[in-house]
């Protein structure tokens, strides 16, 4: 038990670079592994193991439900040694800070967040209970929203 106390807390600080998080990441990762018995011994690796993918694949709950939300939508874009920020991606972030006219447009943009930071149309389903059909013409919207917003420059990028 005082592998919880200090030693997990030191391994997260590790993996997360010292994040604010890390104290959280130690929290989920006990939920998860609490159901195996495992050595003592064994205890820091496999700790360490459970950490590091919940800490960076982004298909994880930690970080559904930590990371995705803590990170603004371009820090998590070039945390994952994507290419430099171009004329392109300055305009979608433009565009999505841009404050919504009205609730179908906020929709629009917060649907459409979701599926930038990584989140499949059945993610977003299975998260907001919102049909395929209306996530898949929610983006496709959202394309040309984008497009009348570029005054039809943006040709041949599919940003999305």
């Amino acid at each position: 038990m005082e592998f919880w106390k200090h030693e997990a807390y030191q391994i997260a600080r590790k993996i997360t670079s010292d994040h604010e998080l890390h104290s959280d990441l130690v929290s989920h990762v006990f939920i998860l592994m609490h159901r195996f018995d495992f050595n003592d011994s064994d205890l820091p690796a496999i700790f360490a193991r459970f950490a590091w993918n919940q800490w960076t694949w982004q298909r994880s709950e930690f970080w559904r439900l930590y990371k995705s939300t803590s990170e603004p939508l371009f820090d998590v874009v070039d945390s994952n040694d994507s290419p430099t920020r171009n004329e392109y991606s300055e305009t979608l972030a433009n565009y999505l800070d841009l404050i919504p006219e009205n609730e179908q447009e906020r929709f629009i943009k917060e649907i459409t967040k979701m599926h930038l930071c990584g989140m499949t149309f059945r993610d977003i389903k299975e998260l907001t209970g919102i049909s395929l059909d209306t996530i898949h013409k929610t983006i496709k919207q959202f394309k040309n929203d984008l497009h009348d917003y570029c005054g039809g420059d943006c040709k041949g990028v599919d940003v999305l």
